[in-house]
């Protein structure tokens, strides 16, 4: 387990009580793995977690149990203008209580609301929300959030961009708002420096280029972008794999398109994976084409794994990938750039190979797992001293980006 330099402000000598709520916990979501990154890394004798969900779905669960952290359901199916949100606050209330939580940590609209309503009914010193992404919020889930960040002892968000997103459009004061990056485990996403083992693994060919992407089909992730770029690039190299790995929530449109394409032969789908370190081996350029992002985890990991990048210049991109040094950016929702820089990368190996290369040495400089868990933990230390009149460590201020720059990590 971890450790860091400050003392354990634990009440009574026994380690904090966090209760981390979101509605459910599927593979593969950049949410998702940050929980099971803290869940791993947290010192046990300083932090005692619990996970509630909303509702008990998702692959993740039997590996959180695993890791002797406690799965609690609200049993909400339903919206947020459904009778199950009362329910489900009701429950959460009555488990903090019992449970005497010390912190809720909540993520994502719905479990933002509840926790941080729940966790205020149930008098829970400390409630957080943890903002991921750029994602504009409307109806219901909109007032979830602006009621959440009210009630909110702080907000976390994982990239500046983000930060200055939920100030904006969520009208949350800046001053509550904390930046801490997401971090990858550089251990598990090594560097590669040949790819053809990887193409083996995957049923590629060894020798011919691969373009992929880690996404969704969904609009905002740039879906159709990425297949209509992929296209223009085999006009220039006819002989290039195309390989779409992740959740195809759109089960008819995108065959359509790739028939439409003449992508339909040379187009690798391979749905969700747990192998994600093997498949960004396995490619000469990998692909972000969202409309909107927070942190991208999908970046970072293939910036681990040394991969030359191209990316939409949205949300914490540009704060991860120096244009021309480290990968490429391109305006989002825009076909033409995006087909120029995965061609670029094409065209040029050693110079693709080169900003992989800066790609890494970006991430083992500022990106790294275990410095992301140690600002986390001194955060919720910090937060507890404070609340029970403590003064904080000398140069930390909470609404300052003291966190961001690795004062206290």
């Amino acid at each position: 387990m971890m450790e860091t330099s400050s003392p354990n402000p634990a009440p009574a000598g026994r380690p904090l009580r966090v209760a981390y709520v979101i509605r459910d916990l599927r593979f593969g979501g950049g949410t998702e793995n940050h929980l099971m990154q803290l869940f791993q890394l947290l010192d046990r004798t300083r932090f005692d977690p619990s996970l509630y969900l909303l509702r008990e779905h998702g692959e993740l669960i039997d590996e959180v149990r695993a890791l002797n952290v406690p799965v609690r359901t609200g049993h909400m199916n339903g919206s947020l203008l459904s009778p199950a949100l009362a329910t489900a606050i009701a429950r959460f209330a009555q488990a903090f209580r019992r449970q005497g939580v010390d912190i809720v940590h909540t993520y994502l609209p719905r479990g933002e609301l509840v926790g941080s309503v729940a966790g205020r009914l149930a008098g829970v010193p400390i409630v957080l929300c943890g903002k991921r992404g750029c994602h504009y919020r409307r109806g219901a889930e909109a007032v979830g959030c602006r009621i959440a960040n009210r009630l909110a002892t702080r907000v976390l968000a994982n990239a500046q961009a983000v930060k200055d997103f939920v100030a904006d459009d969520e009208a949350c004061a800046r001053e509550k708002i904390v930046v801490i990056e997401n971090g990858v485990d550089a251990h598990r996403f090594a560097p590669v420096h040949d790819t053809r083992p990887y193409k083996i693994k995957l049923g590629l060919d060894p020798n011919v280029p691969a373009v992929g992407t880690i996404t969704r089909a969904r609009v905002r992730k740039g879906y159709e972008e990425f297949l209509r770029a992929s296209a223009d690039v085999r006009r220039a190299h006819p002989h290039t794999q195309v390989v779409v790995v992740g959740q195809d929530t759109v089960e008819q449109a995108p065959r359509e398109l790739i028939a439409s394409l003449g992508l339909s032969d040379d187009i690798h789908l391979l749905g969700l994976r747990n192998d994600i370190p093997d498949v960004l081996g396995a490619l000469d350029v990998f692909v972000l084409s969202s409309h909107d992002e927070g942190m991208s985890n999908a970046i970072m990991e293939a910036m681990s794994v040394a991969r030359p990048i191209v990316a939409t210049d949205v949300g914490g991109a540009p704060e991860m990938i120096r244009h021309g040094v480290s990968g490429l950016l391109v305006p989002p929702k825009v076909v033409e750039p995006l087909a120029q820089a995965m061609q670029r990368m094409l065209d040029d190996p050693a110079g693709a190979s080169e900003m992989g290369r800066a790609a890494r040495h970006t991430v083992e400089a500022r990106f790294s797992i275990e410095v992301m868990v140690s600002r986390v933990a001194a955060l919720y230390e910090t937060l507890w001293k404070e609340r029970r009149g403590g003064r904080p460590p000398a140069g930390f201020s909470v609404g300052d980006d003291s966190i961001h720059r690795g004062t206290i990590a």
